[in-house]
């Protein structure tokens, strides 16, 4: 990238989190928006899944197709796996993966996910566990099936992402594919800064056309921008 521009971008990315800083519940979600712009560069940025609502942005998926292995988790299905079994798709099946969903998934979403290399297990991700109940923790999710890393993380809990979010920044995860239902902009914008608090970059966000206050965002941490070419940070501005 030229030197200039992105000079320019990190002049920028001071201003963006002088910005910020004056946000209030009066402003909307108007100039969050307004603001927000991907903190690091992607070369091989695509959105994986179903054209409309339900596809993902993933920075270089193809790169993972030279990892020894890799593991997907998947947070939120609501009988639509089309960005599972298309990101598998895409990687040959060569990542485990693992859906979750606090109701059971229909015949036919069963059969998808398993030609997809994946696995299903009815839970509703929570603050505690209560196996009786199909409750659990994020971590003893991942204590359950022994993965101390995450390659992929989606989540479209419908909410629920925000009474969770402790436990994704004390998770190894690479990127973070998330959904956010904040009730306000104040409360959506806490978390995007306690994400990036946590060594997490912003690299790109969808604003829902239909409802205004959802916003899918898409992180890469730090620990893994080489794993996946990332070589050009813009300026972190959400922290």
């Amino acid at each position: 990238m030229n030197s200039k521009t992105l000079s320019l971008y990190y002049k920028q990315s001071l201003q963006r989190k002088e910005t910020l800083k004056k946000l209030n519940l009066s402003d909307g979600y108007a100039l969050l928006y307004n603001v927000l712009v991907p903190e690091v560069f992607c070369v091989d940025l695509v959105r994986i899944g179903r054209i409309g609502d339900g596809g993902k942005w993933i920075c270089n998926p193809s790169a993972l197709l030279s990892f020894k292995d890799c593991t997907i988790y998947s947070l939120g299905l609501s009988n639509d796996p089309s960005f599972e079994m298309d990101l598998q798709e895409y990687l040959n099946n060569k990542c485990k993966l693992r859906s979750f969903d606090k109701d059971d998934q229909n015949p036919e979403t069963m059969e998808k996910l398993k030609i997809s290399n994946g696995i299903f297990m009815t839970a509703l991700i929570s603050q505690k566990t209560n196996e009786s109940d199909n409750e659990y923790t994020f971590k003893d999710i991942l204590h359950k099936f022994r993965d101390n890393r995450i390659d992929i993380l989606k989540v479209d809990i419908e909410g629920a992402e925000l009474d969770i979010s402790d436990e994704f920044v004390t998770t190894p995860i690479c990127q973070l594919l998330i959904e956010n239902h904040g009730e306000n902009v104040i409360i959506s914008l806490n978390l995007l800064k306690k994400l990036s608090k946590n060594g997490f970059y912003l690299f790109s966000y969808e604003i829902n056309g239909l409802h205004h206050s959802l916003s899918e965002y898409s992180f890469i941490h730090e620990n893994c921008l080489k794993d996946y070419g990332v070589n050009v940070i813009y300026g972190k501005y959400l922290s």
